[in-house]
């Protein structure tokens, strides 16, 4: 028989939280699903939200698991054990507060974690983490990324539901890197995941602070309780280089909380402990990208790259500075960036010849990221129009959807309003709120289904028109009610540019 990948004793697993005499019952692996349980596996029953876990612990046992942690939320019963078919059902308080370091133990109790650098804020995290596992590569380092448009090696990626998995899930991918002999694995860290604790026993080498704006207000309550959620990764966890976007208020004012963290930005200045810092000078706005010139504790140098906009200056900048950090030189840097890919369903440009215009398709979806996109696109496009397509997903926060209107309106000069995952909600009740926000909201014109929105827009924009295709970004489906439908703004424009600018002739 095959030696497990990873095991453990039993006993040497619970040790900080519980002595159990279970010297010889050794775990070959974590999982919160039960459908996933394979012989000699723990199964941790957790008391969630819309699931008991509990409740599937006979079907973990018939999988072949060896034991059974399971919840408990009266610490009396703490430590208890039940034997259920001969396999123990230990009860254990506070299970879902030491499941990071309970999977760490598992995964990493023999050998060093690789370096692990943690990316947080609500716009910029994709993109910062692309990039920097893109550079990784381009540098001959062996990269991996986590977040919201998959997990995997570079360039490999799977889809993942959550841009921050559950602790024993995020733990066993990491080790798989490992594995690999992965150097770096760049990891988007969400507010959920850090409110939830997957993510309390991870070491992080760095962790980069992008901006707050608003987003996530229906589980967070308040902007104040937003921000505290991420701001625990920088004052909570463990983070051996801190690397803040000085631009951003909420940035600027956890510097000075952080006199030993990174300053990154065109405000950017060295800590009082005169800490390392970026900061960027010169910007040119060019038709195929940008380029910016930077001083740093580092020398200065002058980067040129294939995207667009300021906000993008800063997730470069954001990037420069973790290479920086790296002892990655100047000049390889400024080799490197121009071969940088665009990163899938960020300010990515489909361009149809025949007709001379340009949608350009975008992940933004809330108000600042809307803002940034349309301000950055004013700044390249041309002679004609700048057309703001999007709407809002239902059963969301309703209080952004006046605020996206607002945004619209001020810096486009025509918008559509089209579905944008609706879920349960009436999809005209969410135009309804989106279009309170408008003051000329007989100027907006309304179409539901995205697809006919495109083609309406390929018929009657005008030569020089600049489209903002917003929301989906890298999103391959469309979500009505319970149904989740296939549709991506990419694969459509991709598939219509064949049409348009190769037509079969006659």
């Amino acid at each position: 028989m095959n030696k497990p990948l990873q095991s453990i004793s039993l006993k040497t697993l619970l040790r900080p939280w519980l002595a159990v005499d279970f010297d010889r019952l050794l775990v070959t692996g974590l999982t919160l699903d039960s459908r996933k349980v394979v012989k000699d596996n723990l199964f941790v029953a957790l008391q969630g939200a819309q699931l008991d876990g509990r409740t599937f612990i006979k079907t973990a046992i018939e999988q072949g698991a060896s034991v059974i942690l399971s919840q408990t939320r009266d610490l009396n019963r703490h430590g208890v054990i039940t034997n259920v078919s001969g396999v123990p059902v230990i009860d254990i308080y506070e299970l879902p507060v030491i499941l990071s370091a309970l999977a760490y133990r598992f995964y990493f109790s023999k050998e060093t974690l690789h370096k692990v650098i943690a990316v947080t804020g609500t716009n910029g995290k994709t993109t910062i983490a692309t990039l920097l596992a893109n550079s990784f590569m381009l540098l001959g380092k062996k990269s991996a990324q986590m977040g919201t448009i998959g997990n995997g090696l570079f360039g490999q990626l799977k889809s993942s539901v959550n841009t921050t998995l559950d602790p024993i899930s995020l733990l066993a991918e990491l080790h798989q890197y490992q594995q690999k002999q992965v150097d770096y694995t760049i990891m988007e860290v969400s507010s959920h995941g850090l409110s939830q604790g997957r993510v309390t026993a991870l070491p992080f080498h760095s962790a980069i602070f992008t901006n707050l704006s608003r987003d996530h207000l229906d589980y967070h309550g308040s902007m104040e309780s937003y921000g505290e959620a991420k701001k625990t990764l920088f004052a909570k966890h463990s983070v051996k280089h801190r690397i803040i976007n000085s631009d951003d208020q909420v940035g600027n004012d956890w510097l000075q909380d952080f006199p030993d963290a990174i300053a990154y930005g065109f405000n950017a200045m060295p800590g009082t402990k005169k800490q390392p810092y970026l900061r960027v000078t010169d910007v040119n706005y060019q038709a195929k990208g940008i380029d910016f010139s930077f001083e740093s504790a580092w020398g200065d140098g002058h980067i040129s790259a294939p995207f667009y906009g300021d906000f993008n200056v800063s997730n470069l900048a954001a990037v420069l500075t973790q290479l920086l950090v790296e002892n990655i030189t100047i000049a390889q840097l400024e080799t490197i960036f121009p071969k940088l890919n665009t990163v899938p369903g960020r300010m990515e440009q489909y361009f149809f010849p025949e007709k001379e215009i340009t949608f350009v398709v975008d992940y933004a979806h809330t108000p600042d990221a809307l803002e940034k996109a349309l301000i950055a696109l004013q700044k390249h496009k041309s002679d004609g129009r700048l057309i703001c397509v999007f709407g809002c997903g239902g059963d969301r926060d309703k209080g952004k959807r006046p605020e996206m209107a607002k945004v619209a309106e001020a810096f486009a000069e025509k918008v559509v309003l089209v579905d944008d995952n609706p879920r349960t909600e009436p999809a005209q009740d969410i135009m309804q709120d989106i279009l309170s926000g408008f003051n000329h909201a007989d100027t907006v014109t309304k179409i539901h289904d995205r697809t006919q929105a495109v083609l309406f827009l390929l018929e009657n924009s005008l030569p020089g028109d600049l489209i903002l295709l917003a929301g989906k970004g890298h999103e391959n489906y469309q979500i009505i009610g319970d149904t989740c439908l296939d549709y991506s703004d990419r694969e459509l424009l991709a598939s219509l540019q064949k049409q348009y600018n190769n037509p079969v002739e006659s």
